[in-house]
């Protein structure tokens, strides 16, 4: 005679185990990318000591709480973000940089991306581009996301490098 096998139990069992791995996985350094800034799931993460370099195209952690912002505020109320969780995100220009948001491009340097700026969330909330054109000065960096609605730099300008607190390396 067959067993029934209860749903409800192998659902649980299912959701127990998830829950071991990532709690695993985060005493480890590993974090899994709830959000669509980047493409990988899964990234290693490693603290980032006070005067370590950071150059274009490292993923950073940035740590929410240290530096206050009328857009960030907002980012928080729509949503976007967690004022208590870091935000993941891409270094896509680096001190000296000068970035201009032309129309709906971003420009680094003279050459132009393939990153947009909208100017609506998903939701048709009203975003606004940071005022360009800008040149970074000493630790400042603009950080950026690949979906076109990404929160990022285009909308809360360049971020201090004292705001970074790991690197982020991705897993898959």
């Amino acid at each position: 005679m067959k067993k029934k096998v209860c749903v409800f139990c192998l659902l649980l069992t299912s959701l127990c185990a998830m829950a071991l791995i990532l709690d695993e996985m985060h005493v480890h350094g590993y974090r899994v990318n709830r959000s669509a800034s980047l493409p990988c799931l899964v990234y290693r993460i490693t603290p980032l000591k006070e005067n370590e370099p950071v150059q274009r195209g490292d993923c950073v952690l940035i740590n929410l709480s240290t530096f206050t912002n009328v857009v960030i505020e907002q980012g928080v109320e729509r949503g976007y973000v967690n004022r208590n969780e870091p935000m993941l995100k891409r270094i896509g220009g680096i001190p000296g940089d000068t970035i201009v948001l032309d129309g709906n491009c971003l420009i680094v340097n003279g050459e132009t991306t393939k990153i947009t700026v909208a100017s609506a969330d998903y939701y048709g909330g009203k975003l606004r581009a940071y005022p360009t054109p800008i040149t970074l000065s000493p630790d400042c960096y603009w950080l950026i996301s690949n979906p076109e609605r990404g929160f990022d730099s285009r909308y809360f300008g360049s971020v201090n490098r004292s705001a970074f607190t790991h690197k982020a390396y991705p897993v898959f």
